[in-house]
């Protein structure tokens, strides 16, 4: 909690105070935001190598300006963020490095030559270790007594990183609905897998062309939970993700929440049946 009698937030919840900001996309305040980017760089010496890990890709991305990325990326460089220990926590790095490579190439080309080595030692790890450094997607709920669903993601995530050399192939399910349209594809007879590794990103479901088998169809499925509350407006960071995947060179065929829920059993067949067809004859025609 943040209490109106701390003179300055300590640097912990500094940290999820930036993180929540950018995921809610507070901006309808400017001269605050500027300010509190402001007091963040001043204050970015006192974040050790935990706190750096902390800090959200979104904020890095949407939400920080260039003095402060610069501020930031320099500070998990003298902390060797993500190496200060033997967990090689380095899924937030992973994603906020290819942010950086792929963005914000003025950026990166004019940071001090020990911040670029760091950054490319962040970009072979995460290459080396793969499923370790993926970004798992966000959870329906917290943990809790009626249900696990993040602890379930990372269990799964172990046994595909397990069976990845060859053994039995493992799921990575986001959520409910992320089942039911793998279950719809399953009994269209339609071969895909669940959780496939691209980058730093998990995708949901990479489906084999029927028709073209040498070509793959991606799925990306939008769940309720990856919408703002009330709203048909996607979450900043799922928006983040789309972007960084088609930076990826990714085609996405999105499956949206508001238009499945309402469908039938029936009808969700059809709905893929016709996604996959489309696709097929776009694939053909190439």
């Amino acid at each position: 909690k943040i209490r109106v009698t701390d003179e300055a937030l300590p640097a912990k919840l500094l940290v999820k105070t930036a993180n929540a900001f950018a995921a809610l996309e507070c901006r309808s305040q400017p001269k605050f935001v500027e300010h509190f980017l402001r007091h963040m760089e001043h204050r970015i010496d006192e974040l050790d190598a935990q706190q750096c890990c902390m800090v959200s890709p979104l904020f890095v991305a949407n939400y920080m300006c260039d003095a402060l990325r610069r501020a930031y990326l320099k500070r998990c460089a003298e902390t060797q963020a993500g190496f200060h220990n033997d967990d090689y926590e380095l899924r937030n790095l992973a994603c906020t490095e290819l942010v950086i490579r792929k963005e914000h190439h003025s950026l990166l080309a004019s940071l001090p030559h020990y911040v670029g080595r760091y950054l490319e030692k962040v970009r072979q790890h995460a290459l080396f270790d793969k499923w370790g450094s993926v970004t798992l997607p966000p959870p329906v709920a917290p943990d809790g007594p009626k249900g696990a669903h993040r602890t379930d993601m990372s269990m799964s995530l172990q046994q595909k990183a397990s069976t990845a050399t060859g053994g039995q192939r493992a799921d990575v399910f986001g959520s409910d609905m992320h089942r039911d349209v793998s279950a719809c594809l399953t009994h269209l007879g339609v071969e895909h897998e669940n959780g496939v590794l691209c980058g730093p990103y998990l995708l949901d479901i990479v489906a084999l062309d029927m028709v073209n088998p040498a070509r793959r169809i991606v799925y990306e499925v939008n769940s309720p939970h990856h919408y703002y509350e009330g709203t048909e407006t996607l979450t900043a960071e799922k928006r983040l993700r789309h972007r960084m995947l088609s930076r990826l060179g990714q085609r996405l065929h999105m499956v949206d929440a508001p238009a499945w829920r309402p469908l039938t059993a029936a009808q969700k067949m059809t709905f893929i049946l016709k996604l996959q067809q489309e696709q097929q004859e776009a694939n053909t025609r190439e």
